[in-house]
């Protein structure tokens, strides 16, 4: 089964159809994952005008845990070298640091992996203030749909994020 989501999570996936769709409601953005050191990818997010300067660069390291499956997050230090899935040959794990409390938890239901992140643990610096994120993740052979919310650390208010629903990313032809 893992190897179902490794395939699955693998590729470039991109929400063209919902953006165009409801341009006021959804930015248009390219989410990409490429393998690396055998069961770990490295990923980009960013805007579609703006492929070159990602917002999010990170690692992932996907494992089974009986029924269940756990993505772990990473962070990259000088993470510029890496744009465009360029010289990975280069990143070594001694350039990544844990996202401590970010493990991202799945079930799979048979044509679904489904979960996400809950609690209050994964904190994000997003415009110079301090937030969680939690999310909800459903990964098809062809769609990825994620749901991120960004919360005041204090209050707990969602400051960032989706105020629309789920972002529905589409796999991209290879």
């Amino acid at each position: 089964m893992i190897e179902t989501l490794y395939e699955w999570l693998t590729g470039k996936f991109e929400n063209k159809i919902q953006a165009f769709s409801n341009p006021s409601k959804y930015a248009m953005i390219r989410v990409t994952h490429t393998p690396i050191w055998g069961d770990w990818f490295y990923g980009e997010q960013a805007y579609t005008y703006q492929l070159t300067k990602p917002y999010r660069q990170f690692v992932l390291h996907p494992v089974q845990n009986g029924e269940n499956f756990v993505i772990t997050n990473y962070e990259i230090v000088n993470k510029e070298q890496f744009v465009g899935s360029k010289n990975l040959d280069k990143l070594t794990k001694d350039m990544i640091k844990l996202k401590d409390g970010c493990d991202v938890k799945l079930t799979f239901n048979g044509s679904s992996f489904t979960g996400g992140l809950s609690g209050c643990d994964c904190y994000v610096k997003w415009n110079e203030r301090d937030t969680y994120l939690q999310n909800e993740i459903e990964l098809t052979s062809n769609q990825y749909c994620v749901k991120d919310l960004g919360f005041c650390q204090t209050n707990h208010h969602q400051i960032w994020g989706s105020k629309h629903g789920r972002f529905e990313f589409k796999r991209m032809p290879v």
